[in-house]
């Protein structure tokens, strides 16, 4: 029987909670930046790829669709997303970035991506070692 997780891996994943969400507030920096909450700054970011249905907008966050219609709403007020016709289906709606929710959206992928203050700490043999072992433990997950 596995002994897993095991107190080494509380361990490991204690350490990278503090490596990457204690040691900056990441929310709080994409909110400055960008002007929008991080949950609409999240809608953002699922549509940078290109338009979505609000239905799919909607199961692609978590969301419900009347909280969706609400974040959407407030995002179209603002200029940042569009919210058209589905050319395949009149019942549908397609919600699109402006050039302006492009920005934004790109602006805090950018800010989401840079790396944790502490990796500083380590040369780059250590780096190297840490992306190969976090690499091989991953799975891929849509942010």
């Amino acid at each position: 029987m596995s002994d897993y997780p095991s107190k080494d891996a509380y361990r490991a994943h204690a350490a990278m909670q503090k490596l990457v969400l204690h040691q900056r507030d990441m929310r709080g920096a994409v909110e400055k930046a960008t002007g929008v909450s991080f949950g609409r700054g999240r809608a953002l970011r699922r549509l940078v790829d290109g338009p979505l249905r609000m239905s799919e907008l909607a199961a692609r966050l978590g969301w419900d669709k009347p909280y969706t219609t609400t974040v959407v709403d407030d995002l179209e007020e603002r200029g940042l997303v569009t919210r058209n016709v589905a050319p395949d289906d009149r019942r549908a709606k397609m919600v699109e970035l402006t050039p302006d929710g492009h920005a934004v959206a790109v602006t805090a992928i950018q800010i989401l991506a840079e790396p944790a203050p502490g990796l500083a700490r380590l040369n780059a043999e250590e780096l190297a070692v840490v992306a190969d072992l976090l690499e091989k433990a991953s799975v891929e997950n849509e942010y």
